[in-house]
């Protein structure tokens, strides 16, 4: 099947539309009174930009930022020379919360007469109740995803979002992968490296990536 034109119509209004947790919740978990709110932001532009990348969000043709941040998108399928199945998978943005229309060959379809949104942004084809093949012709869904950020993020994975952002604002003045330090018999310290116990392979706590595993594109592998 020909990878479809990916588009975003309506895109987040600014950085902290992207933004899956706030500089006040950060500093109240901290709880160490007046903290900068500068370096707060944009640590936490930078870790939401991480979560991203982890969660392998689909790039739109113009090079837009991928954002979990609510937005209007457009997938379009040209015409193709081959059969289709029933099922068009969608340009991963999680999650999907709505199909604003599909257009097959300039005809608007029917939600849950025509096609219907199944688990993994997949659009099965449909007629009678049963899965039929798409049509060879241009298909244009046009859709939203993502959450209103970030009062929209679910609160476990912005918990952990703001651990992450903790551990990089507390590493700002000491060594960003010590763990713990004892000092009576001179000194002894454990550390956090990625791939560790701690933090996985993408830099991530462990945690924060078994939060956003619910929105990460498994296809890739």
């Amino acid at each position: 099947m020909n990878e479809p034109l990916f588009e975003v119509v309506t895109p987040v209004a600014n950085a902290a539309a992207r933004r899956l947790t706030t500089a006040d919740k950060v500093q109240a978990a901290l709880r160490l009174g007046s903290i900068d709110s500068t370096l707060i932001e944009s640590i936490i532009d930078a870790v939401s930009g991480e979560c991203v990348r982890f969660a392998r969000l689909a790039r739109a043709a113009s090079a837009a930022i991928p954002t979990f941040g609510q937005e209007v998108l457009r997938a379009t399928w040209l015409a193709a020379d081959q059969d289709r199945s029933p099922v068009m998978i969608l340009p991963w943005r999680a999650p999907v919360t709505a199909i604003g229309s599909v257009l097959e060959a300039g005809t608007a379809l029917i939600q849950g007469a025509d096609y219907r949104l199944t688990a993994g942004g997949m659009l099965e084809r449909t007629a009678d109740d049963s899965a039929i093949p798409w049509s060879s012709t241009k298909i244009m869904v046009t859709y939203t995803a993502g959450w209103l950020l970030p009062d929209g993020v679910p609160a476990e994975l912005e918990g952990q979002v703001i651990e992450q952002v903790k551990m990089r604002y507390l590493a700002t003045d000491r060594d960003p992968a010590l763990r713990s330090e004892n000092i009576p018999d001179v000194w002894s310290g454990s550390y956090a490296v990625a791939g560790g116990d701690s933090i996985g392979e993408s830099g991530l706590l462990r945690s924060l990536e078994l939060a956003l595993s619910p929105y990460r594109d498994w296809s890739a592998g």
